[in-house]
């Protein structure tokens, strides 16, 4: 038996990968620990994981409503953000010293392997330098990959004193060159499989794509332990001979207003139901209008696959469930990585996408017919869906095992 310890960052599409990896693992034998923000703290121990925070829910809000903040500020801007600024104003440098502290005290010698978030997981390649341990960086779409020179420029220009000054606190030297550094993990990890990444810019080879992790046993990862029937509105909707569309907003508060004002009136234009989810009511108009049913959550697993289209912001997670129901994709992408998975759904011939720059109601009704309309994205959508595998999890677990042979093989 192996020990392994994970830590993540970030939104439901970050979060419960590593829920699902960690889920794995402990069915191999491995006694696992995931380190993550305060919100988690029971699906991680449903899962029967260890569980540490690194946060607050008060101050993972404020996390949220900061990188809010930036994004907002860089819609139609080519200026990065000021990650030094973020990192100071939610405390992340704390943060990071905890995580590196708490991965010291649970680390067993030679017997642990440290898993991270790609990029954000700083905290485990220096627990790995100082303790001589073996460390996988999990990404979770393919532009963390792709963006790894920007990646870099902003470490190295940004966070690179803060870094080296908490890494002198470890006794460990500065470091001399970030794009080393940054790749510097024993196992690279893609959370994604072949064909979606051949459908875009490819990922290098020595990035292991293992495919999604979705966990077809589980329960969706927002679901309350005793999930209810299905509303009312929702089962009315679903039963009828035109089928409605699914609006699913991101568990983060980092949509911006303007995803919902262009992608409501975009399915209503084209004579649908809609069934908006979002857990932050805040974020839409006070008065919804007729046709739209707002639910703060709703079983996607058994929704999906009964909807005519789902529109979204373009994370992973949500573009995996919706592989999986065999459902046509408009992604409204804004942020970093979506713009590349909405154009890999386009090539792939199951999705549309617009940037955060050309979010209109015109546009969004365009391609919202055009997905309607054409039968093709569905049957693509249906003959693809076959393609997403319930394995990936098993592969990712053997490929952290054999960081640590013969712990993993003589375990199995």
């Amino acid at each position: 038996m192996a020990t392994v310890l994970l830590v993540s960052h970030g939104t439901h599409g970050d979060v419960w990968p590593m829920i699902h990896l960690g889920a794995g693992l402990r069915g191999r034998g491995h006694d696992v620990t995931l380190l993550t923000h305060a919100p988690y703290a029971e699906p991680v121990r449903r899962a029967g994981l260890g569980y540490v925070p690194i946060d607050t829910p008060e101050e993972y809000a404020a996390y949220l409503e900061d990188a809010r903040r930036i994004l907002l500020d860089r819609v139609g801007s080519p200026s990065p953000p000021d990650l030094l600024a973020h990192y100071r104003r939610t405390n992340l440098f704390g943060q990071l010293r905890l995580e590196i502290e708490t991965l010291r005290e649970l680390a067993v010698p030679g017997q642990t392997v440290l898993v991270g978030r790609h990029t954000s997981g700083l905290s485990t390649l220096i627990a790995a330098e100082l303790l001589g341990l073996p460390v996988a960086w999990a990404a979770m779409t393919p532009a963390q990959h792709l963006l790894l020179p920007v990646t870099e420029h902003l470490h190295r220009t940004a966070l690179a004193g803060p870094i080296d000054q908490l890494r002198a606190e470890f006794g460990l030297a500065p470091v001399d060159d970030w794009t080393a550094w940054l790749g510097s993990a024993d196992l690279q990890l893609g959370l994604w499989p072949r064909w979606f990444d051949a459908a875009g810019d490819p990922t290098p080879d020595r990035v292991a794509k293992v495919g999604f992790l979705l966990d077809a046993e589980a329960a969706d990862p927002a679901s309350p332990v005793d999930p209810a029937p299905l509303p009312p509105e929702v089962a009315e909707a679903l039963a009828g001979e035109v089928r409605p569309v699914l609006v699913a907003g991101s568990s983060g508060q980092m949509l911006l207003h303007d995803f919902y004002a262009a992608s409501v009136p975009a399915a209503l234009d084209a004579g649908r139901t809609v069934l908006l989810v979002t857990p932050y009511r805040e974020l839409l108009p006070a008065t919804l209008p007729t046709g739209v049913h707002w639910f703060r959550w709703l079983p996607y697993r058994e929704v999906m696959p009964r909807v005519a289209v789902v529109v979204h912001h373009g994370g992973t997670g949500t573009i995996a469930q919706c592989l999986a129901a065999g459902v046509p994709q408009l992604v409204l992408a804004h942020s970093f990585d979506q713009p590349d998975t909405g154009a890999r759904l386009r090539r792939l011939g199951v999705g549309e996408w617009l940037p955060s720059t050309q979010w209109d109601p015109p546009r969004a009704a365009a391609l919202m017919r055009r997905l309607l309309d054409e039968r093709g994205y569905r049957d693509r959508a249906v003959r693809l869906r076959a393609a997403v595998g319930t394995t990936s999890v098993d592969q990712a677990a053997r490929r952290i095992e054999a960081l640590l042979t013969p712990i993993g093989a003589a375990t199995h």
